[in-house]
């Protein structure tokens, strides 16, 4: 999710993080939404990874994944680097890698996370490309200046932000990506499960914490969060299954994804010559084939 290296917080690659898969990622489409078929789509599953935390969708293939976001970030890092070496000062790279967030826009829906964290999403540690440095030593006035001059020069360096629920991204694997979080809400069978799963945890004593929520009250103890969590997910498995949102979801993605196979096929070679520009760019700086 989402966040480019900036030098105006001290060129730290720290920041070269990815965007969290947090709930929720993108705000539904507000604008008239196209009439989609989802039997179009009916093949295609999320993958819900129930260690990490991971979700990965039909449109995830055209999103930079969360290692592919940090070798990207570090890369630009590097260029920005360079530019403020060039005009005389030292800089002191620094390392380190990133974290995302667990999806959880249809609250937790992982048995063992749910028992390990409650309703809380789990962080992942993203590993980096270099070693984390240590801390950086106080800058003057004019290498800061420099910074943030070469920050704005450098830019992405031609490297795009292929990440999910950028503001303003008007592209067209957001635009499917936004569709169908819109479309999934208005689905028939995700209404009914939304309904099965709130009956449920209001007959197992719990409170939703506001409308639309699928986060649950709590008193705010450990074993309270754990609890609900865990209650929780049996009313979900009650109701069809704590993926079912998200195979909902992965289905008017793929039925959407039909009608710009070609479009989205150029993106994929984007998006890979992006990739692969950036590993080079680390490999011209040091870093070895091995931690790409």
């Amino acid at each position: 999710m989402q966040i480019a290296v900036s030098l105006a917080v001290v060129v730290s690659l720290t920041t070269a993080c990815s965007a969290p898969s947090a709930a929720p990622p993108i705000e539904p489409a507000t604008a008239s939404l196209p009439s989609v078929d989802r039997s179009a789509g009916a093949g295609a599953r999320a993958s819900l990874n129930e260690t990490t935390g991971e979700v990965v969708l039909p449109m995830s293939a055209y999103w930079y994944s969360d290692r592919e976001n940090v070798m990207v970030n570090t890369a630009v890092a590097f260029l920005i680097y360079d530019c403020v070496e060039d005009a005389g000062f030292t800089v002191a790279p620094w390392g380190g890698g990133g974290k995302a967030l667990q999806d959880y826009r249809y609250g937790q829906w992982s048995r063992s996370l749910a028992a390990r964290n409650g309703a809380m999403p789990e962080i992942r540690m993203i590993p980096g490309v270099m070693d984390e440095q240590p801390e950086r030593p106080p800058l003057s006035a004019q290498q800061q200046a420099m910074e943030v001059k070469c920050t704005s020069s450098v830019g992405r360096a031609g490297l795009p932000e292929l990440l999910e629920g950028l503001a303003g991204d008007t592209s067209l694997q957001n635009q499917i990506t936004r569709n169908a979080v819109a479309l999934t809400e208005r689905d028939s069978d995700y209404v009914a499960f939304r309904q099965g799963w709130e009956e449920c945890v209001a007959a197992k004593g719990l409170k939703v914490a506001e409308e639309g929520s699928w986060n649950l009250k709590s008193s705010g103890s450990k074993e309270d969060e754990i609890r609900g969590a865990l209650l929780d997910l049996d009313c979900k498995e009650a109701s069809g299954g704590a993926g079912k949102p998200y195979d909902i979801l992965a289905q008017y993605q793929a039925a959407q994804m039909k009608d710009h196979q070609a479009q989205l096929n150029a993106l994929a070679e984007e998006k890979a010559a992006a990739v692969e520009h950036a590993k080079q760019i680390l490999r011209d700086h040091g870093v070895a084939d091995a931690r790409l």
